[in-house]
C-alpha cells in the first residue's frame, strides 16, 4: 500500500465568508477546497503552475461536498487534503475541512481532475511527469 500523501493548511474566515445567517456561505467551502488543493501541491511537488509550464492543465469535472457543521466568523479552518491514488489518468483529492480546536468536522469533500494537453485534448494514459511523480512518492 503506498504512503498517505496529506497536507494541512489553515485559513481564517473573514466577515466576506458569511451568508446572512452569519455562518459561512456553503458556496465558499468550494474556495477552501481550492486552497487545500494548492497547498498540497506545493508540499508534494504537484502544483497547477509548474504542471501548466509543462504543458499541461488540470480542470476539475468533478466536486462533491457533504457539509456536516457549520463554520463561524472568527473560526480558524484547518484543510486537510489527501491523495487518493487513481489507475486512470487523474487526481483524485480528499478533503477533510474543520474549525481548528474543534473535534467536529465541517465537511468531507472530493474533487477529481483531468489532464489536458495545450491544444485541450483529454489524456487517457498518464503523461510522464505524473508517472515520475507517482514513482518517487511510491504510487502504482
Amino acid at each position: 500500500m503506498p504512503p498517505e500523501l496529506t497536507d494541512i493548511c489553515e485559513v481564517p474566515i473573514t466577515f466576506g465568508d458569511l451568508d446572512p445567517m452569519g455562518i459561512v456561505w456553503h458556496g465558499n467551502y468550494v474556495k477552501f477546497m481550492e486552497r487545500g488543493r494548492e497547498s498540497f501541491g506545493r508540499a508534494h511537488g504537484l502544483d497547477a503552475m509548474r504542471i501548466l509550464d509543462l504543458g499541461f492543465t488540470t480542470p476539475v469535472v468533478r466536486t462533491v461536498i457533504d457539509h456536516k457543521a457549520m463554520l463561524e466568523y472568527g473560526d480558524l479552518v484547518e484543510i486537510a487534503t489527501t491523495f487518493i491514488p487513481q489507475a486512470a489518468a487523474k487526481v483524485v483529492l480528499r478533503y477533510r475541512i474543520k474549525a481548528k480546536g474543534r473535534a467536529a468536522v465541517a465537511a468531507v469533500a472530493e474533487t477529481t481532475q483531468v489532464f489536458l494537453d495545450r491544444e485541450r485534448r483529454l489524456q487517457l494514459v498518464d503523461p510522464p511527469f505524473y508517472q515520475e511523480w507517482k514513482q518517487r512518492h511510491g504510487i502504482r
